[in-house]
């Protein structure tokens, strides 16, 4: 069901009905009921998958850095956009996050949800705490999250339709017209930079 539900997103980036979910993936639609309570249940469990698979390759990431500042933040900035890169509907998911699934989950599956995102950001700060770079805990949990705010934002920012990316390339436009994965790069580097610089 998760991989039916995963391919209607990605070909209209909405949330597809139960009812599409089941067809596509050849169950009655009592089935997926049977597994989530909405809709929203099913985004849920694909952004948890999504974000599971970026921590199994920033976790360990996190762990092996070196202990020169900006070595480090040169280091886990190209493997965090090259993993954020990988991973296509992490950002679209997230972004609909407060919008759409927030408000329409029941408190008990957004609290578990919630959790989930703490364990794994608790789980990254210690590996980040473990490393050479020897950041504490508290510190490397503020840095994980604003390289969180910081990927989404600037998604958010450069993430245009499909019938405007055309015209990104004239003015005063084009002040947009720029690689994403590019462009997460060099800001999560920088924002490393600065964040290790004053440890």
């Amino acid at each position: 069901m998760l991989a039916a539900a995963r391919e209607l997103f990605d070909a209209s980036r909405e949330l597809p009905s139960v009812a599409a979910i089941a067809e596509a993936a050849g169950v009655a639609k009592g089935s997926v009921y049977l597994s989530f309570a909405s809709k929203e249940e099913i985004f849920i469990a694909l952004l948890e998958d999504s974000f599971t698979s970026l921590l199994g390759v920033v976790v360990p990431a996190l762990g092996a850095l070196p202990r020169q500042a900006g070595a480090a933040a040169e280091q886990f900035s190209t493997l965090y956009a090259q993993a954020v890169a990988a991973n296509p509907h992490l950002l679209p998911l997230a972004g609909m996050t407060n919008a759409v699934l927030e408000k329409n989950l029941p408190v008990p599956a957004m609290l578990a949800f919630k959790d989930g995102l703490a364990r794994g950001l608790d789980m990254a700060a210690s590996a980040l705490s473990q490393s050479r770079l020897g950041v504490d805990r508290a510190k490397g949990i503020d840095l994980l999250l604003r390289t969180w705010s910081l990927t989404l934002g600037l998604w958010q920012t450069l993430d245009f339709p499909v019938e405007l990316r055309s015209h990104l390339r004239r003015a005063p436009l084009s002040v947009f017209d720029r690689d994403f994965t590019s462009e997460l790069r060099q800001a999560v580097c920088a924002l490393w930079v600065g964040s290790l610089s004053r440890r």
